[in-house]
């Protein structure tokens, strides 16, 4: 992969899904894996998901100026026949996800913040294994 100040914007956004898609197959059998990693993790996940806001406010203002500055038509794909109003639309998702984004954000920092002082003690084999039950 290209080094990240030489990525396009829309490198970023397939680097970031990427990403995320690595994390879920390393993630998927991670049984062992103590409560503070899941915890840091929380927190790298809020601190992207306060990024999306802006992110999504960008890509609104990108297709309002696409419409201002561009001779723009659509193709035979769909039934709409005005850019214009597909951008309107799209700009209302947007600003729809933005809101969500918000929330998502204010959700998994809590979600962190609720795991952050769990201590482990490592992995508990069952009752016989307890010190305080040891002759």
């Amino acid at each position: 992969m290209e080094d990240n100040d030489q990525l396009e914007a829309s490198g970023h956004a397939t680097a970031a899904r990427e990403h995320v898609y690595s994390f879920n197959r390393a993630t998927r059998w991670g049984r062992d894996q103590i409560p503070a990693q899941t915890s840091d993790e929380l927190a790298e996940f809020a601190d992207l998901a306060a990024a999306l806001p802006q992110a999504f406010s960008q890509l609104s203002s990108t297709l309002e100026q696409a419409l201002a500055d561009q001779a723009l038509s659509m193709d035979s794909m769909t039934d709409e026949c005005d850019p214009a109003m597909a951008i309107g639309v799209a700009r209302l998702h947007l600003e729809e996800a933005r809101g969500l984004a918000v929330d998502l954000h204010k959700h998994l920092n809590a979600a962190h913040n609720a795991t952050a002082h769990i201590i482990s003690q490592g992995v508990d084999d069952g009752p016989e294994s307890m010190p305080w039950d040891q002759p």
